[in-house]
């Protein structure tokens, strides 16, 4: 599966990853004590299952993991769930959604691996994961991701600029620059902004929105294989903004958001899942702000219209070569095959727009 791309990526200590009633090979990766992003991975065949849940498998990890997901080769079960250990019980089941049928990731990435968004659980040691296709249970064809974020950074104040909203950069975020491995390539301009959610975590504190977006971004960089994050921005529920993809804010760099329109575009994911739960209005106007920020450094009007030509690929509404006229801001689902940034949001562009013209 995806569990080779990690190897070389992180050189740091090794430690034994443990299960409930069987013993593993799986290791994990990286001392927490040290502060970096960590990974564990395990083949859920080598997990235990129980008797009271068929096709239910459960993993324990030394260390406290805060994000998960899951990885398999070939068809996507039809349906995948996990639940957590928390405070003496485990949480309600939440549905893991397969991420590339999205038409996420950079133009070039491909292959038969597929993966579920990262899903944000808070610290926990425990997890359950349910898989099922056809009827059957295929949990045991499925490999787990569990992801610690590490500790926060020392932190500034996100820097402000004439003009553009401030931002938290990379390095106050706490980004493991030596996880990059996608160079920034770059567009001649940015013609329009494309809004996002990032699917899988609504239950997170504004204290710890740095964590998640450490964990998105090993996710998408090392687990994924895309090198760096895909979106230009992520903007948490208390609307604070996060830079993304490498000098994504600086200069026209090509994202891995929306297959066949990664190119002069610019990316914004709202942090959280927004067919479920419903956007800040301090999200939305930040969400506003920062596209609107983007457009505006060439001379862009966010509240016009823009003709794109698709790239094409997998995931992509319009074959390679088709002219779109779209709204300058306009969603993922405007021109792709899911529910991204959800109806709860696309319910709320308007605040967007009228936000980015402020």
């Amino acid at each position: 599966m995806l569990r080779g791309l990690i190897v070389g990526t992180i050189a740091l200590a090794t430690t034994t990853l443990l299960t409930t009633g069987a013993a593993g090979s799986t290791t994990e990766r990286a001392n927490p004590d040290r502060g970096e992003t960590t990974a564990v991975h395990r083949a859920l065949s080598e997990a235990p299952g129980t008797r009271e849940a068929p096709g239910v498998r459960t993993v324990r990890t030394r260390e406290q993991f805060s994000m998960v997901a899951v990885t398999w080769d070939g068809k996507a079960p039809d349906h995948t769930a996990a639940q957590y250990w928390q405070d003496g019980s485990w949480s309600s089941w939440h549905e893991l959604s397969p991420l590339r049928s999205a038409g996420h990731g950079g133009e070039d990435v491909s292959g038969a691996a597929g993966a579920s968004g990262a899903w944000w659980t808070g610290p926990s040691s425990r997890i359950r994961i349910r898989a099922v296709r056809a009827g059957e249970h295929v949990t045991g064809e499925l490999e787990l991701i569990a992801i610690t974020p590490g500790t926060e950074p020392v932190r500034s104040e996100p820097e402000r600029r004439s003009a553009r909203p401030p931002v938290v950069t990379r390095a106050e975020w706490g980004a493991d620059e030596s996880l990059m491995r996608w160079p920034p390539e770059y567009s001649a301009t940015t013609r329009a902004a494309i809004v996002h959610h990032t699917v899988e975590t609504n239950d997170y504190t504004c204290a710890r929105s740095a964590e998640v977006v450490r964990g998105l971004y090993h996710y998408h960089a090392v687990e994924l294989g895309w090198g760096d994050i895909g979106y230009h921005a992520l903007v948490d529920k208390c609307g604070t903004i996060f830079a993304g993809r490498t000098d994504g804010l600086r200069r026209h760099v090509v994202g891995g958001h929306t297959k066949g329109f990664n190119g002069q575009t610019f990316g914004v994911a709202l942090i959280g899942n927004f067919e479920t739960a419903h956007p800040t209005d301090s999200a939305l106007r930040s969400t506003g702000r920062i596209a609107g920020w983007k457009l505006g450094t060439v001379g862009r009007d966010p509240l016009g219209q823009t003709t794109l030509v698709s790239g094409g690929g997998k995931g992509n509404e319009y074959p390679e070569g088709t002219s779109v006229t779209l709204p300058r801001i306009f969603t993922h689902s405007d021109v792709g095959d899911t529910a991204c940034p959800g109806q709860n949001v696309y319910d709320r562009m308007a605040t967007i727009r009228q936000a980015s013209a402020e």
